[in-house]
């Protein structure tokens, strides 16, 4: 009994490990799902936001396997960049019997991103937020909470310009090939 229960276990590990072996892919693109992205030039200004996020970025993209380069100049047109100005942070607190503290950064992000062989810009402003709770009234008057929901702030933006960077460098969708895939049952 433990044997049939051992042999079934396996047979249903190895039929998984076979599923992604046999080159499966989203249904809708004619190419499967890998990414190929060059290296990619990160620039940035020389302020101590701009180097905080500029190294959390090259974090995140180390985690996904993308090379990164940096740069202080304005982008090259023949290369793929990420060009990142103006990081803001604001502070809004609602004060009572303990102050709410809303920490938000922002920054304008450019794209410029390789789409069949030619260099495609986009550009958005990228948003992200923390709140937290501090009690004015107790014995500490440091607040220690808002460095760490800063350095939190600072990987937040990061994972969402990696995200956004990972997204735009997905191969494009022929609409015709899409709409013909999806007629045929």
């Amino acid at each position: 009994m433990a044997k049939q229960h051992f042999f079934s276990a396996m047979l249903v590990g190895i039929l998984g490990l076979q599923m992604t072996a046999c080159g499966f892919h989203l249904r809708g693109y004619q190419t499967p799902m890998s990414q190929n992205i060059p290296t990619t030039t990160l620039i940035f200004g020389n302020s101590r936001a701009d180097i905080a996020l500029k190294n959390a970025l090259n974090g995140k993209f180390s985690l996904l396997a993308i090379k990164t380069t940096t740069d202080n100049n304005t982008p090259n047109s023949q290369t793929p960049s990420i060009e990142v100005k103006n990081i803001r942070l604001q502070n809004f607190q609602l004060r009572g019997v303990l102050t709410e503290i809303r920490m938000v950064m922002s920054a304008d992000v450019t794209y410029h991103v390789l789409q069949n062989g030619k260099i495609i810009n986009k550009t958005n402003t990228i948003q992200v937020q923390r709140s937290y709770q501090y009690d004015q009234a107790s014995v500490n008057i440091d607040n220690p909470q808002a460095d760490q929901i800063q350095n939190w702030l600072y990987d937040n933006l990061a994972e969402r310009i990696a995200d956004q960077y990972m997204a735009l460098s997905l191969p494009q969708v022929n609409s015709n090939a899409l709409i013909t895939n999806n007629t045929n049952p």
